[in-house]
């Protein structure tokens, strides 16, 4: 059998093998009215056009008689950024892959992709990279720990080794989340045997609105966790309550998650002083708004705070004497440490109460 008939056979196997597949044989010759085609070509009956024979006329490119190539001279020249050899290097170009996002202070990956052109590569960038990460201008990755949360636009521009250099750029967006954290506070405010109580949870960073959940342990039996991080109930002293872990998960996607370990236990509180209940506080975040609500018994008290030796309160932040809420935005990152005084009112009050507190600022 000729190898030309290998052209033939292919043919019919695309028309019955690949019943969804219908090549386009428009472009060929017709056989002529015997059947017959031009030396070095088959007629291929079933259509009527001639087909190249290949061995015969070489490899099979596709010419045909009419010298205008098998795509019937509608489509010159597009080869050139398909890969033939004779037209040169394929089009540069950088995969249009957005970098996903980062979180601050954790580790953070991106190798930007390159098709066609001739390697290696050369990479630039122009803009304004987050703070912490760094550009390998010969591997066009991009790495390193955030510093800030946030959002930067910068361009990547890449450069092949070709006889004619190719250059492509394109614009990225990167975004940079506040890292999740569970604020606490480490030892929530002591509960009453019996009495009603409450305190709430919180979080910084991430997305709200944030989930709580139990993730370990048990609370004492009468108090709960709410998904919004409030605790509320009643519970009786025990022998002792054991830590307790609870796990945070923020609403961001994917979402960020955190577990920190919590304190709860009783407290008895005599009638011939105020009694502070809450015995620390929750974290706060740089820039980020701030609440939380200090508890005694009897609840109407007067809350005052001074310095220590070694601090104050936080920058931005104040303590409501009414109400013994501390609240605002603090400014500075640090440790603060300072005393608060819970003074009761009435004719016989009992005597105040003085409790050091210590607050940290992310």
């Amino acid at each position: 059998m000729r190898q030309g008939l290998t052209w033939l056979g292919l043919a019919v196997l695309l028309g019955v093998a690949a019943c969804t597949f219908q090549p386009n044989l428009s472009r060929f010759p017709a056989c002529d009215a015997q059947g017959a085609c031009a030396s070095g070509w088959t007629c291929l009956a079933s259509e009527g056009v001639c087909l190249p024979d290949c061995g015969e006329r070489g490899p099979c490119t596709g010419e045909d008689p009419s010298g205008m190539g098998m795509d019937g001279g509608t489509d010159g020249g597009t080869e050139a950024e398909g890969g033939n050899p004779d037209a040169g290097p394929a089009r540069l170009m950088l995969v249009p892959d957005a970098p996903g996002p980062g979180t601050e202070t954790v580790s953070y990956f991106h190798r930007f992709q390159v098709s066609g052109g001739t390697p290696p590569y050369t990479f630039s960038t122009t803009g304004e990279l987050p703070a912490g990460l760094s550009f390998d201008t010969a591997r066009g990755e991009l790495s390193g720990k955030p510093l800030t949360a946030g959002e930067s636009t910068f361009t990547v521009e890449v450069v092949d080794q070709g006889a004619e250099p190719q250059r492509r750029g394109q614009e990225f967006s990167l975004r940079i989340r506040p890292l999740l954290h569970l604020a606490g506070p480490d030892v929530l405010a002591y509960f009453e045997s019996g009495k009603d109580y409450v305190e709430l949870l919180s979080a910084t960073g991430g997305k709200p609105p944030y989930t709580f959940e139990l993730s370990s342990g048990a609370l004492p039996p009468g108090i709960v966790l709410r998904v919004n991080g409030r605790l509320d109930g009643a519970a009786y002293a025990g022998s002792g309550t054991p830590p307790f872990e609870v796990r945070v998960t923020d609403s961001d996607e994917p979402p960020q998650s955190r577990v920190r370990r919590l304190q709860l236990t009783s407290i008895s509180c005599s009638g011939s002083e105020v009694c502070i209940k809450s015995s620390a506080l929750p974290d706060a975040r740089a820039g980020s708004a701030y609440t939380h609500t200090l508890q005694s018994t009897p609840s109407s008290v007067t809350w005052t705070w001074r310095k220590t030796e070694n601090g104050a309160l936080p920058p931005g932040l104040t303590l409501n004497a009414g109400t013994g809420v501390v609240s605002g935005t603090p400014t500075q990152a640090g440790v603060y440490e300072f005393n608060v005084t819970a003074t009761a009112g009435g004719l016989l009050p009992p005597s105040p109460s003085t409790l050091t507190l210590r607050l940290t600022v992310y």
